[in-house]
Formats: C-alpha cells, structure tokens, sequence
C-alpha cells in the first residue's frame, strides 16, 4: 500500500543509490526512444548533492526507509524545471511518481515560479501522458524559452526520440 511509503527531502546518504534507481528505471525504455548506450547514464552525485543542498530533491522511500524513487527541479527565470522523475520498476503503480511530482510543483508554487516546466517523451504511456493527466500540457516551438529549446536541442542530437516540452500553470 503506498500509504506507508513516504516522500521526504533527500539525505545525503541516499544520493549514492539514486543513480540505480534512474538506471532500473530507464530500462523500461523501448529502445526506439532511448538508445541502450544512453540507458546507464544517471544524474552526476555532484548535481545530485547541489540539489540536496538546495532543497529541490525529493525521494520517496519504502516502508523500511530505502529510496525507490526521486524527483529533482532546479530554479529559472519564471518557469522552475523538473530534472528527473523515477521510480523504480519494483515499486510503480503506486502513486509515488504523482506524489513525487506534487512536492516538485508545492516548491515551485513556493518559489513564485509561474510554471513547472519539463522534457519528456510524446509516445511512451508512463510519460507525457501521465504529466498530461496531472495538468501539463504540451509546448509548441514558439512557446519554448531559451533553456527548454536548449534542453531539447541536447537530448535530441544524443539520439532521444519524440521528444516534447510541457508545462504546469502554476
């Protein structure tokens, strides 16, 4: 029952075990959209420690108090950005990808941002459909600012398939 996981700012000792859980994760890929090289890649420790550090990196963790999944945003100009969601594939199905989300848009609301922005993929289910369920909706090219239409151009020329921007009304 997800009602005994919890979601809580991360602690500098769960930052080693994130990498697996974005790795166990990005597995669940089709590789049409997320070439295998790609897949061991994993947000830095040193990010992963500035975000701690600055209050913007969440985990959700299990009943026995392991991280089985994280969020992670980072600040803008007017529109706060959400780095990376997962949950591992043991504990999905759970609504902890929702909750994860909900701490992320709670901070960002806090922060007088007056969107959560992100990038993601158009066609896989467990993606852009599910942030269109929670309230996004999808950007077109002229609504891209400087750092979405920069993102995109990055994870388009390393080989990631459909990929959008969406964003949250805050």
């Amino acid at each position: 029952m997800s009602s005994h996981y919890r979601i809580e700012l991360a602690q500098p000792a769960h930052l080693p075990l994130l990498p697996d859980i974005e790795r166990a994760a990005a597995a669940l890929f089709p590789d049409w959209v997320l070439p295998p090289a790609l897949r061991q890649g994993a947000v830095s420790l040193p990010r992963l420690e500035q975000a701690r550090a600055g209050r913007r990196l969440w985990v959700a963790l299990s009943p026995r108090g392991e991280p089985v999944g994280f969020t992670l945003a980072e600040p803008g100009m007017e529109a706060a950005f959400l780095v990376e969601l997962d949950v591992h594939p043991d504990h999905q199905r759970l609504g902890l990808g929702r909750r994860l989300i909900e701490v992320a848009i709670d901070w960002a609301r806090a922060g007088g941002y007056r969107s959560l922005t992100l990038t993601t993929f158009e066609h896989v289910p467990w993606n852009a459909p599910f942030y269109a369920r929670l309230g996004f909706r999808f950007l077109d090219d002229t609504e891209l600012d400087e750092r979405l239409a920069r993102q995109l151009a990055g994870e388009r020329s390393l080989g990631l398939k459909g990929r959008v921007a969406m964003a949250l009304a805050l």
